[in-house]
């Protein structure tokens, strides 16, 4: 400790003064860093703005790749950290950018695990379950979105069901849980709700 406090005073005092307020503002940033807020599923909203748009383009798209299989004129920007032992057993999610009209959608994505069922339910426990048909509408893959990472929020159970049976519990690994929460925190900072 001794000699951490001599190479401290050898330092020159405007060197000092600097690395105090770099440390007093990563203090501060860490302190008052926004904190993620629930999603009103019922307020659907796709539309971006140009400031949110240009964050994501210039700093988070760098995580996403985009689907090859995507037509044009939208592009479907998957995770790149997703693996594919968590993408096949979970319940992903996707951005769907429409540039011709400055709006993002979402798509909940259920693994190949699940496959054989054509009448998947996600369970919530303060929502009321969601029926999560393969060609359903962009108000229902957003209503899946917001209560995922409203539960993810509150630290809730998510389920995923086959008609009466329950397949699984959702999002039990860390790993999966931070896949679900960059994705859809993204998605709601784009839209503006988060």
């Amino acid at each position: 400790m001794q000699k951490i406090w001599e190479k401290w005073q050898a330092l020159m005092p405007p060197l000092r003064w600097l690395l105090i307020f770099v440390v007093l503002a990563f203090g501060a940033a860490f302190f008052f860093a926004p904190k993620a807020k629930v999603v009103n599923y019922q307020e659907l909203s796709y539309a971006t703005s140009s400031d949110s748009r240009m964050y994501f383009n210039n700093i988070r798209s760098y995580y996403y790749h985009i689907d090859n299989l995507s037509k044009k004129p939208m592009e479907t920007l998957r995770l790149k950290r997703l693996g594919s032992e968590r993408d096949q057993g979970n319940l992903n999610f996707a951005l769907i950018r429409y540039p011709a009209g400055d709006q993002y959608f979402v798509l909940a994505e259920p693994g190949s695990d699940f496959e054989q069922c054509d009448s998947l339910r996600v369970v919530f426990r303060e929502y009321p379950d969601s029926e999560l048909h393969r060609l359903s509408n962009a108000e229902v893959h957003f209503e899946i979105a917001a209560k995922v990472y409203s539960s993810l929020i509150k630290q809730e159970s998510i389920y995923l069901c086959c008609g009466r049976d329950t397949l699984k519990q959702l999002y039990q690994d860390q790993a999966e849980r931070l896949d679900a929460e960059i994705a859809l925190e993204d998605y709601f900072k784009l839209t503006l709700k988060n």
